[in-house]
């Protein structure tokens, strides 16, 4: 009587450790598809990303630009005043 029992169970067993197998392939084919989203995502996110940093560098040479203009102007200013403070 022992030996059905424990026949059983081991048949139970199998079964059960075949569906967790079937179930875990489930989970891994979802997260294949998750991964691909995010792959998508990442690229979309890269290609914004970089549309804004080409905008921040645009503006940040266009500051520069505008400064060193400035200062040129402001250079020019002062030796106007001392050129003409010593005639």
């Amino acid at each position: 009587m022992e030996q059905g029992t424990v026949n059983w169970n081991d048949d139970r067993l199998d079964h059960f450790a075949e569906q967790v197998d079937k179930r875990f392939e489930q989970v891994d084919r979802r997260f294949e598809q998750v991964d691909e989203r995010f792959d998508k995502f990442e690229a979309h996110v890269d290609v914004r990303f970089n549309r804004l940093e080409e905008r921040f560098e645009k503006r940040f040479d266009t500051l520069q630009q505008s400064m060193i203009i400035t200062l040129g102007g402001i250079l020019a200013a002062f030796a106007a005043l001392v050129v003409a403070t010593i005639f």
